[in-house]
């Protein structure tokens, strides 16, 4: 008798732990974490975006398993509302702390509000939505250092394996633009209808994809 309260107890303290009204305290892109208020601080259309709060998601982080993406992912689901139209944001990462979905391609752009829902209630964060805004990932996670860049086999670029010119490096980045289609599919594959340049140490970089 005495397990089984235990468990009851304990089972009810998880339930009510998650079921608490989410906080939401900020959003910027997912790989450049740059501020709201810097020229690159709006989210583009189809690029990935992070949101930060408090009861956001369970306590341990949920991914998807397969394509195509789910609105709702660990029981958390959200909505950008801009000019009067609402549309869903696929979810790519339900936790506690943060919450990471795509900014639909179809999104107007201009001022909007991304609204959290959640088992515990809603919350609600301004956003700035626009047609352009790259980030370059880092291999930190946290929007700051070494980017992540790779060669076709997926050798990162580290001191130990520096890029050399001539050789073809890919920039892992969000938030170059909207696509053309569904975007919780699979990433299409071609070139994206826009003029994009790379410069390194100032030099521009050929773009081959």
């Amino acid at each position: 008798m005495r397990k089984l309260v235990f468990a009851i107890l304990v089972s009810f303290s998880v339930t009510a732990a998650f079921g608490q009204a989410p906080s939401a305290t900020g959003v910027v892109n997912a790989a450049s974490f740059a501020n709201v208020n810097l020229p690159n601080g709006g989210i583009a259309q189809g690029s990935l975006f992070t949101i930060f709060g408090s009861n956001l998601g369970p306590a341990a982080p949920v991914t998807p398993n397969a394509f195509p993406l789910e609105n709702t992912l660990g029981g958390s689901s959200v909505t950008v509302t801009v000019g009067g139209m609402t549309l869903d944001c696929p979810v790519v990462v339900s936790f506690a702390s943060q919450l990471s979905a795509i900014m639909p391609s179809n999104a107007p752009t201009g001022d909007g509000t991304l609204t959290v829902s959640t088992a515990g209630g809603q919350a609600s964060v301004a956003v700035q939505v626009v047609a352009h805004s790259p980030g370059i990932f880092a291999l930190s996670s946290a929007g700051a250092g070494p980017g992540v860049l790779t060669t076709p086999a997926f050798t990162v670029n580290t001191l130990v394996s520096a890029a050399m010119s001539g050789q073809q490096w890919d920039v892992w980045v969000t938030g170059l633009g909207g696509i053309q289609g569904n975007d919780a599919d699979a990433p299409p594959v071609g070139n994206l209808p826009y003029d994009i340049q790379v410069t390194v140490g100032g030099r521009p970089a050929e773009v081959v994809y």
